[in-house]
This record gives C-alpha cells, structure tokens and sequence, in this order.
C-alpha cells in the first residue's frame, strides 16, 4: 500500500515538472521576450560637425559664420516611462553638443509595440509623436528577408533600411543595414534653433561667403526678387550606418552622418545656400561596449528560460514519471503479505496429524 501510495507521488510530482516546463517554454518565455519596462539606455555618438552661428549672422561676421570641423556629440537617452500590456511608452530624446555650450536638444516620445517594435496607438490621454516603422530597435530575432522601414524624426517620415548582410560587433552576431534619408525639416527642435529668415542686406553680405556654384545664381535679378526678409525652408539628408544584435535586435553600433541644408525659394527655382548643420559621428567604444555585455547577459537569461530550464524540468519529470509507473508496476507483481500469510496457516493445518491416531 505504501509503495502504491509513493508511486502515485512520484507520477504526479513528474507531471507538474513537465506542465512548469511547458508552461516557462510557451507562456512564460514569450511573455518576457519583448521590450522590457525597466528599459533605460544611454548611448554616445562622437564626432566632428559644422554648425551655424546664429550670433555671428546676426553681428554680420562672416569670418564666423560657419564653425567647422568642430567637435561634437549626440547623446542618446532611450527609455520606457510605461507600459500598458503590450504597448510601451517610450522615450527617446537626442541632445547635439559642441564646444562653447552650444546644445541643441531633440526629444521624441513614442508608443510601440513591445513584440514587433513597431507603431500601435496610444492609450487615452497619452500623448505621442505619430510615427511608422522601427525607431529604437528592431523585433527580438529580427528578419533580415523584412522590409523594415526606419522612422527619421527629422523628417517624420519612414523610409527604407537597407539589409546589407551579416557581421560582428565585439563578438556578437549582428546584422548591419544601410539607410539614406532625404526629405524637409519637420523637426520642431530643430527648427527652432534655426533662423526663419533672414534681411535682404544680410543674406548680401553674407554671399561671398558661401560656394562660387551658389552665388553664381543670386543673380542681381534674384536678389531683387526676393522678399524682404528673406525666408529660408530647410533640407534634412542623413545616412545611418545601423548593426543590430542578430538574437535581440537592440542596436550594437551605428554612425550618423546627417546635413541639414538651409534653401531660398524663388519665383523660378529652389536656391540650397549651405549646410547650416552637418555631422559626422559614431558611436563610441564605451557604448558599444556596453551594448553588447547587456546583449551577452540578455541572451544568457533567454536561453536559460528558453531552453536549459524547460529541458531540465522535462527530464526531471519524464524521470519521476517512469520512477512512478516502474514502482507501481512492482508492487502490482510482488504477492500480497496477507494472503501469503494465509496461504502458510492453511498449508499448516493440512499436515497437522490427528493425536487421537496414537492412542487407537
């Protein structure tokens, strides 16, 4: 009866390890596999830049117009503030630095998919910035046969990423895409740190200062046409360099090479003057550094969720399972105590002699 009764716990003990591994496998795993809420990132990109002096434009320095070959940064913070089921608040905000204080900041708030990463709509009463297409990162094992398109809020528009194949970045596994972005300044950040537009009598002093090709079409006929002050519309062309972790999707390293060109409209034709802001930068070393320890920890805790723990948990199961059915089956083979107790006393009285035999 005990062996019985141990048997049946053995059984079930090995049916609740495999319904845990079934359970951490198919719910649990995919459960976590998404953008995490606790998500805080700070990214570095350095590099050199041209940038246009407002105060000297207005002073009339030509000398000092342009400051180039300057270095800069872009400093990346990315996070969730939060989250609600599968859709994440998540806030990515771009500050540009130059030397001398110059800052110009540029922050973005979106709402995104946790699973494909792309956009979903807010929840009421959350503001967002409308968007369509990857903008922190790609799906976690992302598929380089996806036409995935890349939100450039410069221009809030999506446009195209190029897959361009497979690579390594501080050993990890990556997959490395290309993208060339071309459209009008719609950045309100940016803008706002740009001249509007800009007096007749400065943009003429201002002339030689700018390429022959361009002055060579400020005609005096041009100039006179022109309204006064003069407004300028602005151009955002970027390339992005991108390499992204090739199980995760987070993004390992990446270059941003970005010119925003101030242009007069005319009458007749578009005049682009100059870059008024051109940059050159990469991530550093210490980012991707960083971004890939996280990445190696990350996969760690995922293949053990994913694989190592189910498989344990299902072997352990299976063993206790068939430690059951095997102690069971013994103690349905092995003969009952009671009944060859029984089976004994009756054999005993069968060879028993009757005394009174010994006293006929």
């Amino acid at each position: 009866m005990v062996m019985r009764r141990s048997s049946k716990i053995l059984v079930a003990l090995g049916v609740l390890l495999l319904i845990a591994a079934a359970a951490l496998r198919f719910v649990i795993v995919p459960a976590i596999s998404k953008l995490p809420v606790e998500l805080d990132v700070r990214n570095r990109y350095a590099g050199v830049g041209t940038m246009l002096n407002p105060t000297a434009l207005q002073a009339g320095d030509l000398t000092e117009v342009f400051v180039t070959d300057m270095p800069v940064s872009i400093d990346r913070h990315t996070y969730v503030s939060e989250a609600h089921g599968d859709t994440a608040i998540v806030h990515d905000n771009l500050t540009v630095g130059a030397p001398g204080g110059m800052s110009m900041p540029s922050n973005h708030t979106y709402a995104i998919d946790r699973t494909t990463m792309d956009s979903v709509s807010a929840p009421e009463g959350v503001e967002v910035e409308p968007h369509a297409g990857m903008t922190i990162g790609l799906p976690i094992h992302p598929d380089p046969n996806t036409n995935y398109q890349l939100y450039d809020s410069a221009i809030r528009a999506s446009v195209p990423m190029n897959y361009i194949g497979t690579g390594f970045v501080s050993g990890r596994a990556v997959l490395n895409y290309t993208v060339d972005s071309r459209g009008q300044l719609t950045d309100t950040a940016v803008l706002g740190a740009l001249p509007t537009a800009l007096p007749k009598a400065q943009l003429t002093q201002l002339a030689p200062a700018l390429p022959p090709e361009v002055q060579a079409r400020f005609t005096p006929d041009v100039l006179a046409a022109l309204p006064d002050p003069v407004p300028f519309t602005y151009t955002a062309a970027t390339k992005f360099d991108l390499a992204f972790d090739k199980t995760l999707g987070t993004p390992l390293d990446g270059s941003i090479d970005q010119q925003v060109i101030a242009s007069v409209h005319t009458d007749k034709q578009v005049i682009s003057i100059a870059p008024v802001l051109a940059l050159q930068t990469k991530l550093t070393a210490e980012s991707i550094s960083s971004a890939a320890d996280t990445a190696v920890s990350t996969t760690r805790l995922l293949t053990i969720g994913s694989v190592l723990a189910p498989a344990l948990l299902a072997i352990i199961g299976v063993i206790l399972v068939a430690l059951g059915i095997a102690r069971r089956r013994t103690s349905t083979d092995r003969p009952n105590e009671s009944t060859q107790s029984t089976d004994r006393i009756a054999v005993a009285d069968r060879t028993t002699v009757d005394p009174d035999l010994w006293t006929s």
